[in-house]
């Protein structure tokens, strides 16, 4: 009887063992992790799936130099215990990538860690051959309108109030008591040195001489192609419509 006892209580101890060590290696097994992929399957994600966030790791500033198409920048340094702000959905498909692979590891496992289902890591932008963008060529100046005081003659007014390196835009207001018409062609000076200099067009540009008419107490926008004519630097400028001079200043923005 004692030998019958004792074999059955060594028979559950083994048991609460065995069961024990099965405990630890499913907890061990379901512990939250991440998954490494390729770029080519993170490229072909981006291509073929739409709810999904591209997690750039980085610091701030080698994210501005730089970064992958349409992702947001968490440094890895900032990830902590508590679930970012700019990730609510713990279930969301998030694809994570640094400078070479290791930061991104580390930020992947920080997610999963915090509860995040879907994480997926596909290591480092320098081997990405897909699109990138940058914060500091999307900041750097550009060619905007500044001055533009409005020009009056025989009662026909005419301000340019807009303009890229594509087109002019010239608002026209005709308070003249009569119907006004102008044409399409027209010219563009700049100043240089103190002195206008009228820009040239390219040979092959031809005019078609066609009449518009601007009614009494009328108004309009003309819209002028000047692609032809390379105008890339700030300045003042001239826009002449009709024997209209309208003046106006380009510069560069901050």
């Amino acid at each position: 009887m004692k030998h019958n006892k004792k074999s059955f209580l060594k028979k559950l101890s083994c048991s609460l063992f065995s069961a024990l060590l099965i405990g630890c290696a499913e907890s061990k097994d379901n512990k939250n992790t991440y998954r490494s992929i390729s770029q080519e399957e993170a490229a072909e994600i981006m291509r073929t799936e739409k709810n999904y966030i591209i997690l750039d790791v980085r610091t701030e500033a080698e994210y501005a130099e730089e970064h992958i198409t349409g992702a947001i920048n968490i440094p890895n340094e900032s990830i902590g215990t508590e679930p970012p702000a700019s990730l609510p959905d713990k279930n969301q498909l998030i694809l994570v990538y640094c400078r070479s692979g290791r930061r991104s590891k580390q930020a992947a496992q920080k997610l999963a860690d915090m509860g995040y289902t879907n994480i997926k890591e596909f290591g480092g932008i320098q081997t990405w051959t897909g699109s990138t963008e940058s914060l500091t060529a999307m900041t750097e100046p550009v060619l905007m309108l500044d001055a533009h005081p409005v020009t009056e003659k025989d009662g026909i007014s005419a301000e340019v109030t807009g303009v890229t390196v594509n087109e002019v835009k010239v608002t026209l207001k005709n308070h003249s008591g009569n119907v006004w018409y102008y044409g399409e062609p027209f010219t563009l000076s700049r100043e240089e040195n103190g002195e206008r200099r009228e820009l040239k067009w390219p040979e092959e540009i031809s005019w078609i001489e066609i009449a518009y008419e601007l009614p009494d107490g009328g108004e309009t926008v003309i819209k002028r192609d000047i692609s032809g004519l390379n105008v890339t630097e700030p300045g003042v400028y001239w826009i002449t419509v009709n024997g209209i001079d309208v003046q106006f200043e380009l510069v560069m923005s901050e």
